[in-house]
């Protein structure tokens, strides 16, 4: 298998499995010299392709040379005059705004700034100063789907981890988390 190697100012050396089937190992500076930490790396690749296979991760195809998924609907490319990227964000970003404010206003607790930012791991964070991103790849998805991810990271304002109390807290504003949770698992960031 291909693999790719960075070295990185981490403690802890991890790997990750890119779209493109290739393996990426992120080896912390002072374990560069050391060969038997790559191949304990390595042999964790084997379990990573397992997890993977199991997951069984839809692929979805949002984006075709005709068409476009918006929030699961498709909107034809040649309605679009203005750069896609540019679009999809804007797009999110005014659905968006309106659902995150009314939960920080619910919560009692204002959020620092809103991003929307192409991640690679995830749907959604909070930073501990406040600001909160989405991935642009809710973008293609049911609303369902972000509605929960900015009721989880609104819920972070006021529970930094996710503990009890942090749950209790979602579960308030939707009840069904844990069935959209598991779904949003199988879509794959």
């Amino acid at each position: 298998m291909d693999y790719k190697i960075t070295y990185s100012n981490a403690k802890h050396g991890w790997v990750r499995l890119l779209p493109d089937m290739t393996l990426k190992l992120t080896i912390p500076y002072k374990k560069s010299q050391d060969k038997s930490f790559e191949s304990i790396l390595l042999e964790k690749w084997k379990m990573l392709i397992e997890k993977y296979r199991k997951r069984n991760v839809n692929k979805i195809e949002t984006i075709t040379k005709d068409y476009v998924l918006i929030f699961w609907e498709k909107l034809d490319l040649s309605e679009i005059s203005w750069d896609l990227d540019s679009f999809l964000k804007q797009k999110l970003y005014d659905i968006t705004l309106p659902i995150l404010d009314k939960y920080s206003k619910d919560l009692d607790i204002p959020y620092n700034k809103f991003y929307v930012k192409n991640l690679k791991t995830k749907w959604g964070s909070c930073s501990s100063i406040q600001n909160i991103s989405l991935n642009l790849k809710l973008v293609h998805l049911p609303l369902k789907f972000l509605r929960y991810v900015i009721i989880h990271e609104v819920c972070h304002l006021k529970e930094k981890n996710h503990g009890k109390k942090f749950w209790e807290l979602v579960w308030k504003y939707c009840e069904d988390y844990k069935e959209i949770r598991k779904e949003l698992k199988g879509v794959g960031v």
